[in-house]
């Protein structure tokens, strides 16, 4: 699958983590101006790279400056902490979706969507049954695109120091059919 206008998709290096730092912060700012404190709206880099390194497969979109654009997280298992509050984490192989990011002033271009077919693909090659992913209750316009790719409310936990409730959210995979 090649990255739309001219952007590279690669796995996250070390490297990374100051800029993907700053990409998460900025993705987030919105969220966190309606007092949704959302980890990567003010994460540092330890937690960047606690968060992207080693915990499953993070991706990152990359514009021809060299200029971090987008990411996205898989993990599978989930992390011990959606492990702790809700059952549907525990579930056999069932990877989980984190930090899905896109830069501001690049959205609405389907690079999120984009990403998330990168997920979708390479959970699909591991013999996944299913995704599922958490966000925040007020978040509505997140919640809406998640739908749109197929997600359903599953369940909602309160995550430790969050101002507001998370809705978990399932997608069903299914093998494309052969041509």
């Amino acid at each position: 699958m090649d990255a739309p206008d001219g952007l590279v998709l690669r796995p996250v290096t070390p490297d990374d983590v100051p800029a993907l730092t700053l990409l998460l912060h900025d993705a987030y700012a919105e969220l966190a101006a309606r007092g949704l404190n959302f980890t990567g709206a003010t994460q540092d880099e330890v937690t960047t790279a606690s968060r992207s390194l080693g915990v499953g497969a993070s991706w990152v979109l990359v514009d021809p400056a060299g200029e971090l654009v987008g990411t996205i997280t898989a993990t599978s298992p989930p992390g011990r902490g959606i492990r702790a509050l809700t059952a549907l984490a525990l579930e056999p192989d069932r990877v989980w979706v984190n930090q899905l990011a896109v830069r501001p002033d690049l959205r609405g271009r389907g690079l999120a969507t984009f990403l998330w077919g990168t997920v979708r693909a390479w959970s699909l090659e591991r013999g996944m049954r299913s995704v599922g992913l958490d966000t925040a209750e007020p978040a509505t316009p997140l919640r809406a695109m998640y739908r749109r790719w197929g997600f359903v409310d599953a369940d909602t936990v309160q995550w430790p120091g969050k101002t507001y409730r998370s809705v978990v959210m399932l997608h069903r995979l299914t093998q494309p059919r052969p041509a």
